[in-house]
This record gives structure tokens, sequence and C-alpha cells, in this order.
């Protein structure tokens, strides 16, 4: 199992930036829910490679079922 850490960074104007590693796809962003909602609005959003791969491996599977 990958380690999966999150990161929160506040900077000396108060904005917080949230990363996370090791968490494939949409669980990310369920697993920052609360911070974000803690911290505030968010003002953007960047998907990283992480993100994206685990919907390609569900998309890969479902082609091989059919």
């Amino acid at each position: 199992m990958k380690r999966q850490e999150i990161t929160v960074t506040i900077g000396q104007d108060g904005q917080a930036t949230v990363t996370v590693n090791g968490i494939d796809g949409p669980g990310c962003e369920a697993a920052t829910e609360a911070l974000e909602r803690a911290l505030g609005a968010v003002r953007s959003r960047e998907r990283t490679p992480e993100y994206y791969r685990a919907r390609q491996q569900q998309a890969s599977t479902v082609r091989k079922v059919r």
C-alpha cells in the first residue's frame, strides 16, 4: 500500500495550499473535503496524474469486461 500523505502549506498572505500524495482518483478530494471546509472557499484545484490514474485503470477494466 502506498503511503498516503496530506500536506497543508500556509503562506505569509494566509493562503493555504493542500497537497495530496498517495491517493489515486477522486478519493483525494474526499480525503480533504472536511479540511477544505475548515480552511474556507476553494479558489482553484489542480488535479495531478495520480487523480487520473485511477480513472484510466477503471476504464481499462471496463473495456476488458465487455
